[in-house]
């Protein structure tokens, strides 16, 4: 059985990890308007490559944290429409992928910075 406590506990957890995700993605947005004012005029190979790579990485991060917070948002919808069910495994699934995914954008925001000032 799962106490209110814990039922609210739950529910505040995701809608924190949702605010973050839109953070993300205004984020992900800004990164890539500093790639459409880093690329116009490069010519070398290696530097179109990456400009290349970048933009398909904030494109593909984009649709995981969109995907994520629906993921997000139907676990609450769950957990608000059965209050009393155990929702403690999908929500450790889901708070496993929450991390991965910010770990892998934090990472992507370092290697951008890093690639421009190159």
């Amino acid at each position: 059985m799962v106490t209110e406590a814990q039922h609210k506990a739950l529910i505040s957890e995701c809608n924190e990890w949702h605010g973050t995700l839109a953070s993300y993605r205004e984020k992900l947005n800004e990164l890539k308007n500093e790639l459409y004012y880093f690329a116009p005029g490069k010519t070398n190979k290696d530097i179109l490559v990456g400009i290349e790579h970048f933009h398909n990485q904030f494109h593909i991060q984009l649709i995981n944290v969109h995907d994520l917070k629906h993921e997000i948002k139907h676990h609450v919808q769950e957990a608000e429409r059965h209050p009393n069910f155990g929702h403690r495994i999908p929500h450790h699934y889901l708070k496993e992928k929450f991390d991965v995914l910010v770990g892998d954008l934090n990472d992507l925001e370092s290697d951008f910075h890093s690639f421009i000032k190159s």
